[in-house]
């Protein structure tokens, strides 16, 4: 019904183009002919408009010239008409010369018709986006009702920014571009110029009234954006980042939002590169279930799988509220695919089954886990449970129901495992690892670090901790982390998956990693506090199973490269062994038996044996 909708809408610009394209040929005999057409080279044109018709239409289809919003045309789509008109050309001429009429239609008349008709359809869909952009200007009386903003970047993606806020904002008018850049002051970017640098800010305040600053630059680093933070609240002019991604299919920017400053962005953590066309593949009209589906990167999940318009999405979750947030969440969304929600466990084999057999997933994102290390030591019986059976469950149940690809959501606790949460984990990699061995389903594990702003993550802490006026608290002075933000590690998630063929770990790249204290005090800092001067940091201790650092490769794990930079592959150092899954089930039965104690010594006695290298296997402590 969509592709219908969508066909009806291309109508109006199809006939439009057929008929220019009729009108084109006819303007080539009549220039060819010095305005004074033969009759039989007439009546070659009428017998040639069949052919005409027959062979533009599928070079238009072909090339997309009805799949593109032309209000924001680039030269890449100028080069689509280019290709589309030359080929129909040749098209032509082919089917012309098949039935004996080659001879009887001058070359030159075809040569120009092909640039005739290329100046005519760029220059209807030139007129078209010029018309748009005078839409959306806004008269100076109106102009009064909006917020004057400067855009910081007079680059591609400041470009794209101004475009998009003349689109689809009601409340913002940029009153100008502010660059770095010497080179670029004075010049204008589609008709607003560019008033000066950074240190410009507070006298441009002054002038036009600039209420708020919207940076977009491309690949900011933590030290630049804290500078153009601290000129903006020098003169109490807001501050607001461009959040974006570069579509690798298109060679162009994405903007997506536009919000606050936050900690994440102090990071300087670069802009993630995607190719959208291979991800929209893998999930356009697929069947898709989310497990942890209310959490951080389950919800992140399900949000950006609804941009890419699965026939159906299907989650996931234990938690009551989380679940029902999520649906309050999305219900609002616009997308066409079906939502399903259903409050449960991983673990119970019997709901999984009926859930599996009902939908059919063609993909499954196992983002479900226990992941607060200091409960999980307290809590061994439950960790392995939900980690470790839960994980087995779902991969087991994807199987049975020919999904076509299974990915586990890992994380770098997993790399010389000092935890019962890193110990859990690991179990779960060498059990979709075991999987991936001999299965139709294509079985792949995406590694990682911690996310900035999850739940139970120290930024939020720190935060609420700040807000109540301190202390903040820190467990060790030189603790440090790999951080990454949740849209990012998601989009990340998304990019891995088309690239696995079954049996992969996938580790994301997470740049270098970030001290604890040194996470404190920027956000205090952020919040207008001075680190320990006016906001105490208080040191608390390790707590157990936690370690000062975390790493990302275990021992002997070869790291490949993939056709995305930020995304790595790794060949594990150690095969599961055929009786794995009857070791794994050995520990199951302990469960019930043991206390907490006994239980964490068999949990590490059993990953020790199983799941490491033999290298690495003295490396891991109890």
């Amino acid at each position: 019904m969509a592709v219908l909708k969508l066909k009806m809408r291309w109508l109006p610009l199809i006939v439009l183009d057929l008929v220019i394209s009729v009108l084109t040929m006819y303007l080539a005999f009549f220039l060819r002919f010095d305005g004074a057409i033969p009759e039989n080279q007439l009546s070659t044109f009428y017998n040639l408009l069949p052919f005409l018709i027959l062979c533009r239409l599928p070079a238009f289809l072909y090339f997309g010239l009805y799949s593109r919003v032309w209000e924001y045309s680039s030269l890449e789509d100028l080069l689509q008409i280019v290709k589309a008109v030359s080929t129909g050309t040749l098209v032509i001429l082919f089917a012309s010369f098949m039935f004996n009429r080659a001879a009887l239609v001058p070359r030159s008349v075809l040569f120009v018709d092909m640039f005739t008709l290329m100046l005519m359809l760029g220059g209807i869909r030139l007129i078209w986006r010029l018309a748009k952009e005078r839409e959306y200007r806004v008269p100076k009386s109106e102009a009064d009702h909006r917020i004057p903003v400067l855009i910081m970047g007079a680059g591609y993606t400041g470009m794209h920014l101004f475009r998009h806020l003349r689109s689809f904002s009601n409340h913002y008018w940029v009153v100008g571009f502010v660059d770095n850049d010497p080179k670029k002051i004075n010049s204008h970017i589609l008709g607003i110029k560019v008033l000066g640098s950074q240190q410009d800010i507070p006298e441009l305040k002054k002038e036009l009234s600039v209420q708020e600053v919207l940076i977009a630059i491309n690949g900011i680093d933590g030290a630049g954006l804290s500078s153009i933070v601290e000129t903006c609240r020098s003169c109490n002019v807001k501050c607001k980042t461009v959040s974006s991604i570069f579509d690798l299919s298109t060679q162009q920017p994405h903007i997506s939002t536009i919000r606050n400053i936050e900690i994440s962005d102090l990071l300087g953590r670069e802009p993630v590169s995607l190719d959208l066309s291979l991800i929209k593949k893998m999930i356009a009209g697929q069947r898709v279930l989310v497990t942890g589906a209310g959490g951080s990167i389950g919800s992140e999940l399900c949000r950006q799988l609804l941009e890419y318009e699965p026939e159906s999405l299907i989650m996931i979750d234990r938690g009551e509220n989380y679940l029902y947030d999520l649906n309050m969440e999305l219900s609002g969304n616009s997308s066409e695919t079906q939502q399903h929600y259903y409050f449960g466990s991983v673990t119970h084999a019997p709901q999984m089954d009926s859930v599996f057999e009902k939908h059919r997933p063609h993909l499954v994102f196992h983002a479900a886990a226990h992941k607060h290390v200091p409960l999980m030591e307290t809590n061994v019986e439950d960790a392995i449970f939900n980690n470790v059976l839960g994980t087995q469950l779902t991969a087991d149940i994807s199987e049975k129901y020919q999904v076509e690809k299974f990915i586990l959501v890992s994380t770098d606790k997993v790399v010389k495992p000092t935890s019962v949460m890193g110990m859990t984990k690991k179990i779960a990699e060498k059990y979709i690892q075991y999987k991936g061995r001999d299965s139709q389903t294509r079985f792949l594990t995406v590694r990682f670090g911690n996310v900035l702003g999850s739940n139970g993550s120290v930024v939020p802490l720190f935060k609420k901790q700040i807000e109540k006026g301190g202390p903040v608290t820190v467990t060790h002075p030189d603790m440090e982390r790999f951080f990454m933000l949740i849209p990012e590690a998601v989009q990340l998630i998304l990019q891995a998956a088309p690239l696995g063929q079954g049996g992969e770990i996938f580790l994301l790249e997470m740049g270098k990693p970030v001290k604890l204290m040194e996470l404190a005090e920027k956000m205090i800092r952020l919040l207008g506090y001075t680190p320990h001067e006016t906001m105490e940091i208080k040191i608390t201790g390790i707590r157990p199973g936690e370690k000062l650092y975390e790493e990302l490769i275990d021992v002997g794990e070869e790291v490949l490269p993939t056709l995305h930079k930020k995304i790595n592959r790794l060949k594990p150092n150690t095969q599961p062994t055929d009786d794995f899954v009857l070791k794994m089930e050995g520990l199951y039965e302990s469960l019930p038996n043991l206390d907490n104690e006994s239980l964490k010594t068999r949990l590490f006695d059993f990953v020790a044996t199983q799941c490491v290298d033999k290298t690495e296997s003295a490396e891991v402590h109890r």
